[in-house]
């Protein structure tokens, strides 16, 4: 069996080992991260295709005034041509030539209003299926950070429970095996003490714990595994 000093150690190691698997939790914290990722990759596949959508409908509806205006254009012409406002073979002519052009002009804008009113809706249709996926994720990440932020205040009260406790327990182990122990956390990330399991190895490396060792820690001596260098506990009590 393990001195009394060594379990008054033992139960303060198993404080810090409770405050280090905290701090490990808090900064291990899920709050989105891979969420945030997907989402921003569905914010720029949204972006790409709303652009596209949006060039589109632009597009078409400039073509769309563009038509009333040749066609304004083409009525306020043939009226003047038509109108006997103009006798002059050679302003005919013109006015002739402009008609044609204006009408070349509105067909080709047929030609391209026809043309967009195949590729709106589908593109329309694109984005705005992205849109509801980025919709969907961002629900999800508003619901994962809702309970990061449970898992978190969770983690906070535990923490602030150990920390309390923690120097009532310091306190009562001799100041020479506290300032070995500390020295030791210090250097192998907060954990300063281990178990010598009953398989004969050292419960924070693995190392095969030789005979004497195993018969030094049966003695209530104090001894630090070979490999890891970490206070050893034993007890009959542990497996």
């Amino acid at each position: 069996m393990a001195s009394d000093d060594l379990r008054r150690l033992w139960n303060l190691a198993q404080i810090d080992n409770a405050l280090n698997e905290i701090r490990k939790k808090a900064a291990n914290l899920d709050v989105g991260q891979r969420i945030q990722k997907e989402l921003d990759l569905l914010n720029t596949d949204f972006s790409e295709k709303n652009k596209v959508s949006t060039a589109l409908s632009s597009e078409l509806k400039d073509l769309e005034l563009k038509q009333k205006t040749f066609e304004d254009k083409i009525s306020k012409s043939d009226k003047t041509l038509y109108g006997g406002q103009v006798v002059n073979p050679r302003e005919v002519e013109a006015l002739k030539a402009e008609i044609e052009s204006l009408k070349k002009q509105r067909d080709a804008s047929d030609e391209r209003i026809l043309e967009l009113y195949e590729l709106v809706p589908p593109a329309k249709k694109l984005a705005d299926a992205a849109e509801a996926k980025v919709a969907v994720k961002k629900k999800e990440l508003s619901e994962r950070r809702q309970v990061a932020i449970k898992e978190k205040e969770q983690l906070e009260k535990s923490y602030k429970e150990y920390a309390t406790a923690r120097p009532e327990k310091a306190k009562i182990v001799s100041p020479t095996l506290l300032a070995r122990y500390e020295a030791i956390a210090k250097g192998h990330g907060g954990i300063g003490m281990v178990q010598a399991l009953k398989t004969g190895h050292c419960g924070g490396c693995g190392m095969h714990l030789a005979e004497r060792t195993m018969q030094m820690l049966k003695d209530e001596k104090t001894i630090t595994c070979e490999a890891c260098h970490r206070i050893l506990y034993w007890t009959e009590g542990l497996v």
